[in-house]
């Protein structure tokens, strides 16, 4: 089966990111959640916890002081797989499964990017960033065993004397000069949903920090291009047999 469109794409989660090189209020993503209260009737504020630990004196229990700042904000669609991280510095639009396509995604980031710079006006992009969580199902049939390497071209080298490997996990870093950027890759194993199914992930983080466009229009001409090279990428790290799982009608 040819490389590209699938009958079943394996995609668990899909991201489009952007952050920005200053910070905002929480009331002033307030007024975001409000203007999107109809797309997302349900937000919840997220914080980050720390907690700091002081010794009075000997022989006495520590002092511990818990802290809690605000992060943000979570926003969760009517069908619960259209979600935002809304932050200080950046605004992150994400799908769930099932993914209705890149015209779909694209056109919804785009308008809550749209609606957030009408409440901050213009920040400077410092970051943007697509990010995909493929899951695939891998049936095991007959056998117990399911051989990775089978499916997925990353995986880690180990020496003969470990005849299998049953679970791994293995991320890196590198460079994307086609876009000017880097790449995350993390793959591994993980418990699958479904009833004797092995899942593999495979996890791809483009990134871009080094010359970002101004306009607007350029800004989502980036986001294609990244699209199109996470596809480039994801093509190169599966295997036929991958593609014969999900590519079926």
């Amino acid at each position: 089966m040819p490389a590209g469109r699938y009958a079943r794409p394996p995609i668990a989660e899909a991201v489009i990111e952007c952050r920005f090189g200053s910070a905002v209020s929480q009331a002033t993503l307030a007024r975001f959640v409000r203007n999107t209260a109809r797309e997302y009737p349900a937000p919840e504020l997220t914080y980050e916890i720390s907690a700091q630990f002081r010794v009075v004196a000997t022989g006495h229990e520590p002092e511990v002081r818990p802290e809690q700042k605000f992060s943000g904000y979570k926003l969760t669609g009517r069908d619960q797989a259209d979600l935002v991280i809304l932050g200080p510095d950046k605004i992150a639009t994400i799908r769930l499964a099932p993914y209705l396509g890149w015209d779909n995604f694209i056109a919804t980031a785009r308008q809550n990017y749209e609606i957030l710079r009408k409440i901050t006006r213009h920040r400077k992009l410092v970051r943007v960033a697509t990010r995909y969580v493929n899951r695939l199902d891998i049936p095991i049939g007959d056998t117990s065993v399911v051989r990775t390497e089978d499916y997925l071209l990353v995986e880690p080298r180990i020496p003969s004397i470990i005849p299998r490997i049953n679970f791994f996990s293995t991320s890196f870093v590198g460079t994307v000069p086609e876009i000017e950027g880097q790449v995350i890759v993390n793959a591994g194993t993980i418990p699958s949903p479904l009833i004797d199914n092995t899942s593999l992930l495979l996890h791809i983080d483009l990134f871009k920090e080094q010359n970002l466009p101004r306009k607007e229009e350029e800004i989502w001409e980036l986001f294609g291009t990244l699209r199109r090279q996470k596809n480039v990428l994801f093509e190169a790290f599966i295997t036929d047999r991958a593609r014969e799982v999900f590519g079926r009608a």
